[in-house]
Order: C-alpha cells, then sequence, then structure tokens
C-alpha cells in the first residue's frame, strides 16, 4: 500500500511483505530497482531540493525507516482540510498509533542489510557492499562471512572521491559490474548514495540498490546501537544526540522541521 507524504509515495507494508517484495525483483531480470529506506530527514531535504524529490517519487521502493515517517503516513490523511488545533491534535494521535504497532512496520535500512544479507547466504545471491569510511566495508564483509558460512560477498570502500572523480567513478563502477551483485548496499553520506544509485542505475548491473547511510559502522560495532526501547519508542534521534551531539543539525531538521512541513501541509 502507497501512502503520499508531502508528494511523495511512501510504502506501508509489514516487514515480510517488503523482503517478498525485493525477493521477487531480485529473481527477475529487470534492471535494477532504487530501494530509499527514508527517514523524516529526507523529506526535509526533498522539499528543497527538486532532484532529490524527483529521485524519491520515482523510486521503486521507499520505505519508512522511523516512527515519524510512518505516524505522517496516517496524519496527513486525516488531517486534510482540518483547522489547526484539529491538525495537531491528529499528529499526536496518528504517532500513538504507530507506537502502538496498529499500522505497518517501520522498516530500516539496518533491518533490510540484514535480514536480506541472510536471505542471500541461503539463496546464493550475491552481494556488494561499497562506501564507508577506513575500511569499514572491508570489515562488514568479513563479518558476514563469519556470520553466513558461504555467502557471496564483494566490497570496496570507495571513500576517496567517488562521485567527483570519474576515473575511481568508473573503477567502481566497473567492479561492481564484474561481479554483477544480486543486492547492491551503498554506504555513503545520506542523500549522496542515493543520488549516485540514481545517476548510474541504467549503468549498474545490479538487480536492487539501496542506499544504507551508517549501517556498516552500526553493524561492525563502531557505533554503538540505540536500546531497543528507545528505537520502539521513535527516540533513536535522542540517541543519536547524546552519543554524536554534533548531527544536532540533522537531528532538528528531523524532529522539528519534518513535523512543522506537515504540520503545514493542506
Amino acid at each position: 500500500m502507497r501512502r503520499i507524504v508531502l508528494g511523495i509515495p511512501v510504502d506501508v507494508l509489514s516487514k515480510k511483505s517488503a523482503v517478498k517484495k525485493i525477493c521477487s525483483w531480485i529473481e527477475s531480470d529487470q534492471s535494477m530497482k532504487l530501494v530509499v529506506t527514508a527517514y523524516s530527514e529526507f523529506f526535509v531535504q526533498a522539499s528543497r531540493d527538486e532532484c532529490f524529490f524527483r529521485l524519491m517519487r520515482d523510486a521503486d521502493m521507499v520505505t519508512p525507516d522511523g516512527v515519524s515517517v510512518l505516524a505522517a503516513t496516517l496524519y496527513l490523511r486525516r488531517a486534510q482540510g482540518k483547522p489547526g488545533v484539529i491538525r495537531a491534535l491528529e499528529l499526536f494521535r496518528s504517532a500513538g498509533e504507530i507506537l502502538g504497532h496498529k499500522v505497518g512496520d517501520v522498516i530500516t535500512g539496518v533491518w533490510l542489510f540484514e535480514e536480506l544479507s541472510k536471505m542471500a547466504s541461503k539463496n546464493k545471491w550475491r552481494v556488494f557492499l561499497l562506501g564507508g569510511w577506513n575500511n569499514v566495508s572491508e570489515q562488514a564483509a568479513l563479518m558476514l562471512r563469519e556470520r553466513f558460512p558461504g555467502i557471496i560477498v564483494e566490497y570496496d570502500s570507495g571513500e576517496e572521491h567517488v562521485g567527483t572523480d570519474e576515473k575511481k567513478n568508473r573503477e567502481v563502477i566497473n567492479k561492481i559490474n564484474k561481479f554483477r551483485p544480486d543486492i547492491l548496499f551503498v554506504s555513503y553520506n545520506p542523500v549522496k548514495q542515493e543520488k549516485w544509485l540514481d545517476k548510474h542505475r541504467s549503468e549498474l548491473r545490479a538487480k536492487i540498490g539501496i542506499g544504507v547511510g551508517g549501517t556498516f559502522d552500526e553493524y561492525v560495532g563502531k557505533v554503538k546501537k540505540a536500546p531497543m526501547w528507545m528505537e520502539r519508542m521513535g527516540l533513536k534521534w535522542l540517541w543519536r544526540l547524546i552519543t554524536e551531539p554534533k548531527r544536532i543539525k540533522r537531528i532538528v531538521r528531523a524532529v522539528v522541521v519534518f513535523p512543522w512541513l506537515l504540520y503545514k501541509n493542506k
């Protein structure tokens, strides 16, 4: 089921349904499908960046990577045409229902990475890890091989000049195409990774392309995971603020600007 959030379709699916759909794409011979795991900051960026807005609007799957995005899919349907006070009340009501697990699932890049890697080991799918700093893609690949013996995985840090140095860009694309992955996980900065995938999707010989942000760092333990209760309550942003204060500008966009844009939306 697709719901519109600030002009962008969001797939409100169970985790099982999302994985089933991705699996069907992997088993087909279609060109690369672009999956965007969208948290609230993405919608703020899309409101300012027409290119990114079009990318998200036209992506093959946009999953709600956060409670706030899932709540927005409910709120915007309920609040349409209602006065300001009622719209504000509907925002809290929708958030409460999401926290009560009454609608859809939050589907994060971290969860998709772990779940699809597990399935790749069983189905002999080929997995490519691109990006990350300080060789974290290599570390993540080694951990996948230890956890899932037999998994077919390749990697390239691509941390230097990919996207700005055309020679390096070509080298990375050629390496990916030689490997022909079923799943291509890209861990650059958010937005940059999606734009890179979208720009090169017609030439990349991969079945699925997914931007996963700091997932590799989280997977290998370089970034401490938020407690489960905070994730369930939609407070992962608070954990990030406590552990990484330098992210404050991004967090403000996610927890202040995004709700304001929703509230303003008529």
